[in-house]
């Protein structure tokens, strides 16, 4: 799908120089070589298919260069399958966040009506607004707004909304000293420098005093961020000049570094989202970190990592009296010499309770028997299991229109490990362990 001078792909998609020719014409070898030259740095992020081909990997996101933009999205629908007219965010948050408690995380079933259109762009900024220590926790955008808008313009509206905020509760100001030779006597006459200055000009002072000015640090990082900006943009391109207006009186960053490591007081604190933009703009502090020439821009963000973060920012919010664990560590597979090595850390853990293991996958359906599972993730589990004592293993897949079928076959299935035959269950005689697969259902 292709928009303005954005190509749109999902997750593992392959393209090739032909498949840009439709928007970008004369421009598309340009911009093809452009992506070459980004993949050969970044082939984490960005791979090679064949010698003709690129393809992207599990990350989503944005990566711009001089002559387009490659616009990644979510796997969870085909691209061609959802309407653009139409494409506003229909989920009820309400039935949503029930379908996270832990009494009901295993079914689920028809969470998604008959004409429920999946939009890949509104799940990934509906995920990204859970995400915590993030500039997007604070967005106000609409899904109607971002539907209709490339990614990367989305990124800058969200930007440009959190300066308004801050302009509107006020733009932080300081006392700053400054030494001037001015025509009236104002502050402190520094005495020697005067003498020097003005040993003819006897109508000046040389004078140093405070100022309440506009020009500091973190105002300096928002005017270079929004004059970054400005040549990347079409859409936004009004909205950046008037706000760049509004910092007249303000110069723009010399020293980027120096400048995010200004101390802002608590009463300013409202300046901190909007210094986090900032920081990913203007330092190309992407969420993945890439290489090479300046002339690329990239905002990515591993799939895996975020659908991870947005299960547990549900589950602790459906269930506010349950201790929900991320990343859980403590527990190694073996010890070596008395040192311990292969440290386990299951993505969520609920003391004595539970232990769940989120896999941004689409499992294969045609196998019934194994319900789609890699066999490394059993073995995975069942070291959880044992190292942990815990006999309730649930692997969380993402619910969307590629697994609706399969989540229907095997609603409420499990797989039971022998558990009784094997260490720690053998000894005290427990139950068996229970492997359930389970489906998120994701806010698009």
């Amino acid at each position: 799908m292709i928009k303005n001078n954005t190509f749109s792909i999902i997750e593992h998609q392959a393209f090739s120089k032909e498949d840009l020719k439709e928007i970008f014409k004369e421009k598309a070898e340009r911009f093809y070589k452009e992506l070459e030259d980004f993949a050969k740095n970044n082939e984490n992020l960005l791979g090679f298919k064949n010698k003709n081909t690129l393809k992207a990997k599990n990350y989503v996101g944005i990566i711009q260069t001089k002559s387009g933009v490659l616009e990644i999205l979510p796997k969870c629908t085909n691209l061609d399958s959802y309407k653009k007219e139409d494409s506003s965010s229909n989920h009820d948050k309400e039935k949503l966040k029930r379908c996270y408690e832990l009494d009901n995380i295993s079914k689920n079933n028809d969470f998604y009506e008959k004409d429920f259109k999946f939009n890949p762009k509104n799940l990934l900024i509906n995920i990204l607004k859970t995400l915590k220590n993030s500039p997007f926790k604070k967005s106000q955008i609409s899904s109607l707004q971002s539907s209709k808008m490339p990614l990367f313009e989305i990124f800058i509206t969200m930007f440009l909304d959190e300066f308004d905020s801050v302009y509107k509760k006020g733009l932080m100001r300081s006392y700053v000293d400054y030494e001037d030779n001015r025509a009236f006597l104002k502050g402190k006459l520094l005495f020697s420098e005067h003498i020097k200055q003005n040993l003819v000009h006897k109508e000046k002072f040389f004078t140093s005093c405070d100022e309440f000015v506009l020009d500091i640090a973190p105002n300096r990082l928002i005017k270079s961020t929004l004059n970054f900006l400005k040549s990347k943009t079409n859409i936004n391109k009004f909205r950046l000049i008037k706000s760049l207006q509004m910092l007249d009186e303000v110069e723009f960053s010399k020293n980027y570094e120096k400048d995010f490591s200004y101390k802002i007081s608590r009463h300013f604190d409202y300046y901190e989202n909007l210094l986090l933009w900032c920081k990913i703009f203007l330092k190309n502090e992407s969420f993945m970190p890439y290489h090479g020439k300046n002339e690329a821009f990239a905002l990515l963000f591993s799939m895996e990592k975020i659908f991870e973060d947005y299960v547990a920012y549900m589950l602790k919010k459906a269930n506010p009296n349950k201790n929900i664990k991320t990343q859980s560590s403590g527990k190694y597979l073996i010890s070596k010499n008395d040192e311990k090595c292969f440290m386990l850390k299951p993505d969520l853990y609920i003391e004595n309770e539970m232990i769940l293991d989120t896999k941004w996958k689409i499992p294969d359906s045609d196998e019934d028997k194994k319900q789609g599972i890699a066999q490394s993730d059993l073995y995975q589990m069942f070291a959880y299991a044992c190292k942990f004592k815990i006999y309730d293993i649930k692997l969380v897949y993402p619910l969307c229109e590629k697994t609706q079928d399969l989540q229907r076959k095997i609603a409420e299935k499990f797989f039971i490990f022998k558990a009784s035959e094997h260490l720690y269950f053998k000894e005290q005689g427990q139950k068996d362990i229970k492997v359930q697969v389970c489906f998120a259902p994701l806010p698009f």
